[in-house]
């Protein structure tokens, strides 16, 4: 029973009964208070022992969980990669780079050059200035994909074919460097390419002919010196560089500068200043 309901009860009792009945209303006066106060503390105690359980809850949620023992296990090395036991320049010595290896060990800083063909010619400075900012190795990896886009370095057909924006997007859809400047370049050195011969070499400007780019090269050779220089002293540039990068910078080529064009010279076998194929490297004594 309820405090409110209790006070109602005792009021129309007292007021209605005998006064003989006052004790036994006050009785069960009595009665009802006891049972509301036992309510009470059987509520309190339950809402503490409530308490209590989300204590005990909250703490042994909180408490760290014990990590599971995991049973240790070793991986296996890798066996190391099995190279061919020569001895290259150190960028082309890891054997995870076949394609570097195969570049240098065939076609890299050949005495008298590897090939002399203007198609090579034109491949490899197209070549040099997509590589710039870029590995060498990112750069083979895209050579098929170059070769395939530019009618296999055609440069007949690329100056007559690539003139307009639309073609230079047309390109930029295939696996080749995708840099919008080195792509533009590209199709205006094929231009300057033919006018070079053209003027210089009527009689080779075939694809496959071998006295047109290759003899022009042959004016940017180093220059006898009676200076000696430390055999393991590498260079980026040279005076013949420097002066070959001038010397098409004037004939409309692009990305041409003069460390690109030192890398070319280097790569074609146009001898310069600075090492070539390393001491040690199993090539150096066949330049």
């Amino acid at each position: 029973m309820s405090r409110r309901s209790n006070r109602i009860a005792t009021a129309i009792l007292a007021s209605s009964a005998p006064i003989g009945a006052t004790a036994i209303i006050n009785t069960v006066a009595t009665t009802a208070n006891k049972a509301t106060k036992t309510t009470k503390a059987g509520r309190a105690s339950k809402s503490v022992d409530d308490k209590e359980n989300n204590d005990d809850s909250t703490t042994a949620e909180a408490a760290p969980k014990k990590k599971r023992k995991v049973a240790a296990t070793t991986k296996e090395p890798k066996p190391p990669l099995l190279g061919d036991g020569k001895t290259r320049c150190i960028w082309a010595d890891d054997p995870r780079y076949p394609l570097m290896q195969a570049y240098h060990d065939e076609e890299w800083n050949h005495h008298e050059g590897f090939n002399h063909t203007n198609r090579y010619l034109f491949e490899l400075l197209i070549l040099e200035g997509a590589q710039a900012g870029l590995s060498w190795s990112t750069v083979l990896h895209k050579r098929e994909a170059y070769r395939e886009a530019y009618h296999q370095f055609d440069y007949h057909r690329i100056a007559t074919t690539y003139k307009s924006p639309a073609d230079n997007d047309r390109l930029l859809q295939t696996n080749i460097v995708k840099n919008r400047l080195k792509v533009q370049a590209s199709m205006v050195n094929a231009k300057a390419f033919c006018e070079l011969l053209e003027e210089l070499y009527p009689d080779q400007t075939g694809l496959d002919d071998e006295k047109g780019f290759w003899m022009f090269l042959q004016d940017y050779k180093k220059k006898a010196s009676k200076s000696k220089r430390d055999p393991t002293e590498y260079l980026t540039r040279s005076a013949e560089s420097d002066r070959l990068s001038e010397d098409l910078k004037k004939r409309g080529f692009k990305f041409v500068g003069s460390t690109i064009m030192y890398a070319y010279l280097q790569a074609a076998g146009i001898e310069q200043d600075g090492i070539q194929h390393t001491t040690g490297c199993f090539r150096h004594h066949k330049n």
